[in-house]
């Protein structure tokens, strides 16, 4: 229930400056009874509050909302120590990702040494390859910094749908974090946490390196939070006998994230342990597979350079990034290419977890809004084959983000799952359409719960509605009967 009336919830929206006086005014009128409830879904349904600003305004929270020039939209992401945002800036609109550490660290210094650490350290790399830092700062005791706003996911995700990828799939992958670290490694700064949840890739298929909150910058050392990592530098310069924050570490496991990128296996399992002694226990540098004995090898001569990267004897390791561009660099310049088949590339499209296909003969293209993996996967090969390009989102919220900034042809819309807040969301993506003057085109599907809100969906808009349980054929004929398929 509300924790607010409907005055106190048009006076913090404006007085925050998240919505301003005239158009509450006008939304006030439209609300159909005046209830809190009323006024907060047609808030939403007009675009002037996200459901989470929504959600937060209605549990009475006034704090959160805005850091230094930028205005958070919704909740993206979370890990240990922080909470990530996206966000816009408040006067140009640009999308940005906030990064809040949480709370509970705020009184901790080493934590906000770290968080500072990776800000500077970000701050002072300006390299495609990496994600930018553009500010930082503390609001309320809050301590955030501004970050650029990546349409993408991370590699692990990525590799969850996509398996693995062939030598010259991978190839811009491969070259732009080579190209950032050495970068990176240039301006004194060690990355120290090369892993896959810390490689974006971005819907245009770059690669970029985030979170150098465990970076070496020169002499400069953060290592009371060492404990954090799941690959484990201690144990490998332990075992190689290299000293803290050495390079050719970040080479190591750099060589570990192609070794998964082109067969689908992690060499080395990533282990989350507070005592340094469990982790040495469960990883062994010495029994990794090698790649020949593997399914998707890649070919010799890019077998040759990852082997090297990951060879334990440090004088038989590369002993710097720019010999390792340099082979890179001449392997592709080469020629030489997978013998594996050539396969339809899939990227994610969300930080988090939306995925499009990718057809040569196909710009088509369908966006889903499906909870669902089973039901996702099913979708992405079902209407891929029909000729269509598919984006996969399971935030109803990024996804009508996603249509503002590149509307689709067509929208299916699974409400099931999505719970009370369906109509909202559905409402909200309406809107969205609507913007830039045109009707929504979407197929909707209803829960066996839902029937009902078949008749509070807009008239305006050109929609099939279809209630579950159903099968795929009928998917595919009513969006057959919406936007024929080539």
């Amino acid at each position: 229930m509300p924790e607010i009336d409907t005055e106190t919830l048009a006076d913090r929206a404006v007085l925050l400056g998240l919505v301003p006086a005239s158009q509450m005014n006008q939304a006030r009128d439209e609300a159909e009874n005046g209830s809190v409830e009323a006024l907060a879904r047609t808030l939403v349904r007009k675009g002037l509050l996200t459901s989470w600003q929504r959600d937060k305004l209605l549990k009475g929270d006034v704090n959160g909302f805005f850091y230094g020039q930028f205005k958070v939209l919704f909740h993206i992401a979370e890990g240990t120590f922080a909470r990530v945002y996206r966000g816009q800036h408040t006067q140009t609109g640009a999308p940005v990702a906030i990064k809040v550490l949480r709370r509970r660290f705020t009184s901790d210094a080493s934590a906000v040494s770290r968080f500072a650490q990776e800000a500077e350290a970000g701050m002072r790399l300006v390299h495609p390859n990496i994600v930018r830092i553009y500010d930082y700062g503390e609001v309320e005791r809050s301590h955030y910094m501004v970050m650029e706003y990546v349409e993408g996911s991370n590699l692990r995700d990525f590799l969850k749908l996509r398996g693995h990828l062939n030598a010259q799939d991978a190839q811009s992958i491969i070259l732009g974090l080579a190209h950032g670290l050495r970068y990176s490694h240039e301006h004194q700064v060690t990355h120290r946490d090369i892993k896959g949840t810390n490689v974006l890739i971005s819907s245009r298929r770059e690669a970029k390196l985030v979170d150098f909150g465990l970076a070496t910058v020169g002499d400069d050392r953060i290592a009371e939070f060492a404990h954090t990592r799941t690959v484990d530098y201690s144990a490998l310069e332990r075992t190689c006998g290299s000293p803290k924050g050495d390079p050719r570490s970040d080479i190591y496991f750099l060589g570990c994230v192609y070794y998964q990128l082109l067969t689908g296996v992690l060499p080395l399992p990533e282990v989350e342990a507070s005592d340094p002694l469990a982790k040495m226990l469960k990883r062994s540098f010495g029994a990794i597979r090698p790649l020949a004995e593997l399914r998707y090898a890649p070919p010799e001569g890019l077998r040759r350079i990852i082997e090297k990267m990951m060879t334990i004897a440090l004088d038989k390791r590369y002993q710097t990034m720019s010999e390792v561009v340099a082979d890179l660099e001449a392997y592709y310049g080469a020629g030489e290419s997978s013998t594996a088949p050539a396969e339809p590339t899939v990227t994610d499209e969300d930080l988090l977890d939306a995925a499009f296909v990718r057809r040569p003969d196909s710009a088509r293209t369908i966006l889903c809004v499906e909870t669902q993996d089973s039901i996702q996967e099913a979708l992405k090969k079902s209407l891929s084959r029909m000729g269509y390009r598919v984006i996969l989102v399971r935030d109803p919220e990024r996804a009508a983000e996603r249509y503002r900034e590149s509307p689709s042809l067509a929208v299916i819309f699974d409400a099931d799952g999505l719970g009370d807040d369906a109509l909202d969301a559905f409402l909200d993506m309406h809107n969205k359409a609507h913007e830039s003057g045109q009707p929504l085109t979407a197929l909707v599907i209803l829960g066996p719960r839902q029937s009902t809100l078949a008749s509070q969906l807009p008239n305006d808009d050109r929609l099939i509605v279809l209630h579950k349980p159903l099968k795929m054929r009928e998917v595919q004929d009513a969006l057959q009967a919406l936007v024929p398929a080539y």
